[in-house]
């Protein structure tokens, strides 16, 4: 299932997380898998770690999930393309297994990405100072 975590694209309504908890519980009873698209974090309710209820929630109640995240927005690094790609594993073993295959859909799409945008991110995202003001 594909779900936005937060500010949901265009109603702008999002789940509560009581909502989120039974959304969260049915996926799992169900054996579906989660893939989040994370673009406005910090948009829905103006906390980034708030914004990030859903997608926590996921990973604390044990689901494997696929994220993706972009900082375009909420980083105003509009056109630096700069996100990012997480999934989680059950173990180290399907981890090597998944970064295999991900490599090979990868590289065909672009050999250097953006780097600039990646930069100032990781600049922000590491200093606590910068971090702060962000968040």
């Amino acid at each position: 299932f594909l779900m936005h975590a937060c500010a949901h694209n265009p109603t702008g309504v999002d789940p509560t997380p009581e909502q989120w908890d039974q959304i969260s519980k049915l996926i799992k009873e169900r054996g579906h898998f989660p893939f989040f698209d994370m673009a406005y974090q910090g948009f829905a309710s103006g906390d980034i770690n708030r914004d990030a209820y859903a997608v926590r929630k996921f990973v604390a109640d044990g689901h494997r999930i696929a994220l993706s995240q972009s900082f375009a927005k909420n980083m105003g690094l509009y056109a630096e393309r700069v996100g990012a790609f997480s999934l989680i594993t059950e173990s180290q073993k399907e981890k090597a297994a998944v970064d295999s295959q991900l490599r090979l859909v990868i590289r065909p799409m672009f050999s250097n990405p953006p780097i600039n945008g990646a930069r100032i991110a990781s600049y922000v995202l590491s200093d606590p100072e910068l971090y702060n003001e962000w968040q």
